[in-house]
């Protein structure tokens, strides 16, 4: 009979492993001192890598165990654990790239990334709440370090305090309704709550309790919804979102913008799978998530509203794409108003192409700022000329940004359109149409900084090579081309992670 903890421990190994990367980082930093900034990066991606290795063979292997309980191997949380891995290795590679970023005792910010990654993956591998928070807590505890790391920046530690006190507030408003729910059930997991596993001792499904305190439910959903939608900036959560980003170091908001953001969706989507959309939930809780799925769509048509029409009046391009960042998620939204596993599958595919272009930008962003010091749309003005690829590369992701073809977020704003099309008879029609006239909103700040790259003036400034930086970013923007025309292998991806509802079963 296999040893119990060895089998779970086995099952952890993505975990252990950035748990012994990230100590050996922050080790190596003070035995290299300045000296080893550069190889302290290669660690970290060799880290990364290893752990995204393990993920793609237990991708089949492992699915449907649990460890000690609490942690669930399944192929959905392998997608972010796997898309965590990617986006993090980009913003390592970044830092590495960033001319502007100080490459003496570095470690420490190597060593939170990866700590925020290991946060990640217990927030989008578990069924239990009390995990989800603690994950939650891990992950912003690292942000809020990483948001202040430039501790001689005025900005920076501004950015930090603010994120620590939104951050804090939305942890115990979310902890207060999980309260709740856990009250009303008397059980943490979220199985166990649908109805769809049995449960120990004194539990009652979620079923029973909408019957007979639905508005306890009520405001237990409300204020959960209202931790996940501080997490991934929706509004009217989003507030804390342009400070932090435009204070922040640069490649610390692109992790915000596409890491964080990305696990807060995961672990959202998780949470409304297992508890709203499984074949298995009982009638009365399937009713009650479509009445979430109209919650879902007001915060949806606010969010990427009021993220165009903030970006549109910014001057820093660094503001705008925080603002941007808002309006995108809106658009994920969009696809889960449909409440069931067509809508999820769209916003998982939105993801991806989000990783894709917004990835790119951020790096635009941060290969332009070294060379100018600055982020604002006139520091841009000629540089088209002077840094043709990266130049050509940034109207790929504008474009892409925008949802238009031939890139790839014209595929995955297409695939949210189609769910929730599909949604309710054409109930939601209306959203969908306001999403098109956002994505016209959106093209004019975003095209607004190709004009200053090729139409404006240059300001007699040289723009020094970077090779690798901007190999890096070539290579992004042909995939984002690429993924639209040869699509089939997100689709697979995304379609062979869908076992989360089918566990229960």
């Amino acid at each position: 009979m296999p040893n119990i903890h060895l089998t779970g421990f086995g099952l952890l190994s993505p975990e252990l492993v950035l748990g012994a990367v990230s100590l050996l980082v922050l080790i190596m930093d003070l035995v290299w001192k300045e000296r080893g900034s550069s190889r302290l990066g290669w660690i970290s991606i060799a880290g990364l890598a290893l752990s995204s290795f393990l993920l793609i063979l237990a991708f089949d292997d492992s699915v449907g165990d649990t460890a000690f309980g609490i942690v669930v191997v399944d192929k959905f949380g392998n997608f972010f654990k796997l898309f965590t891995c990617g986006a993090l290795a980009v913003v390592v590679a970044f830092v590495m790239g960033d001319q502007r970023e100080r490459k003496d005792r570095i470690g420490e910010y190597y060593f939170l990334l990866l700590g925020a990654a290991m946060g990640i993956f217990f927030m989008v591998g578990t069924n239990n709440l009390l995990l989800l928070v603690l994950g939650l807590e891990l992950l912003s505890l690292a942000s809020y370090a990483l948001a202040g790391f430039h501790k001689g920046e005025k900005r920076s530690a501004e950015a930090a305090m603010k994120y620590v006190v939104f951050g804090g507030f939305s942890a115990g408003v979310m902890v207060y309704g999980i309260s709740l729910l856990y009250g009303l059930t008397g059980t943490l997991d979220l199985q166990v709550m649908a109805g769809t596993a049995e449960g120990v001792g004194l539990t009652r499904s979620l079923a029973d309790a909408v019957m007979t305190s639905p508005s306890t439910v009520a405001l237990a959903m409300v204020m959960i919804l209202g931790g996940f939608a501080f997490k991934i900036s929706v509004a009217p959560f989003h507030f804390w979102a342009p400070d932090v980003y435009e204070g922040s170091p640069t490649p610390v908001t692109t992790f915000l913008a596409v890491a964080s953001k990305a696990a807060g969706f995961g672990a959202l989507l998780r949470f409304l799978a297992v508890l709203f959309m499984s074949p298995d939930v009982a009638a009365a809780v399937g009713a009650y998530g479509l009445q979430v799925g109209s919650l879902i769509a007001i915060l949806a048509a606010v969010t990427m509203t009021l993220g165009n029409l903030a970006a549109v009046r910014q001057e820093s391009v660094k503001r705008m794409l925080a603002y941007s960042s808002v309006a995108h998620a809106g658009y994920v939204l969009v696809a889960l108003v449909a409440m069931n596993g067509d809508g999820l599958e769209a916003a998982m595919l939105y993801l991806v192409a989000y990783y894709l272009m917004n990835l790119g930008a951020f790096g635009v962003l941060i290969y332009f700022h070294g060379q100018t010091g600055k982020e604002t749309y006139e520091s841009l003005n000629g540089l088209g000329r002077a840094a043709p690829l990266i130049s050509v590369s940034a109207v790929v992701f504008l474009v892409s940004l925008t949802g238009l073809p031939p890139t790839v977020g014209f595929f995955g704003k297409l695939a949210v359109a189609r769910a929730a099309l599909a949604a309710q008879e054409g109930a939601y029609a209306w959203l969908v149409l306001l999403m098109l006239l956002n994505s016209v909103i959106s093209l004019y700040y975003y095209m607004r900084v190709a004009k200053h790259l090729f139409l404006k003036d240059s300001e007699g400034q040289t723009v020094r090579p970077q090779p690798a930086m901007a190999t890096l970013l070539a290579v992004f923007a042909a995939l984002n081309i690429i993924f639209l025309l040869y699509a089939e292998p997100l689709v697979n991806w995304t379609s062979a992670s869908m076992d989360l509802l089918l566990l229960g079963r």
